[in-house]
């Protein structure tokens, strides 16, 4: 009997967390000015193994620089447990315009010279505009 309170209680919670959700995204989704969305990008990268290290030294770099934008959320990089030429590099924005005047930096500008040429192919980015509403902070 406990069991079954508890476990309508937990899908109750869950139909009023996805309303919210939906209601919040509802208003994001259809907003005027798409633009003024919270930016999420996920881009992949493949180093040549002969390169791995000043890689990374160029993209940290470059990150300490990028964490003192004002629009800049997160800029991380994540290296593979499997293929230490891998990476994945994460970054959020406040919105597009922020990233445009990111992408116009001297440093970001610096760290492309530098890593010109150590990457297989080009990276395919995956750009998501999300709405913040919907992500409530854990």
């Amino acid at each position: 009997m406990k069991k079954s309170i508890f476990l309508f209680g937990l899908a109750l919670f869950a139909m009023v967390s996805c309303n919210t959700a939906k209601e919040e995204c509802t208003k994001c989704c259809y907003a005027e000015n798409k633009d003024a969305l919270e930016i999420v990008m996920n881009i992949p990268i493949k180093i040549k193994p002969e390169f791995v290290s000043a890689y990374k030294a160029a993209f940290d770099k470059c990150r300490a620089e990028t964490l003192k934008e004002e629009a800049c959320k997160a800029y991380d990089l994540f290296q593979s447990y499997t293929d230490s030429t891998e990476f994945h590099l994460y970054e959020l924005w406040t919105n597009k315009a922020g990233h445009q005047f990111h992408m116009q930096t001297d440093h970001i500008k610096e760290y492309f010279k530098e890593i010109e040429g150590m990457s297989d192919p080009a990276p395919k980015a995956v750009i998501t505009t999300v709405c913040p509403g919907v992500n409530p902070a854990s």
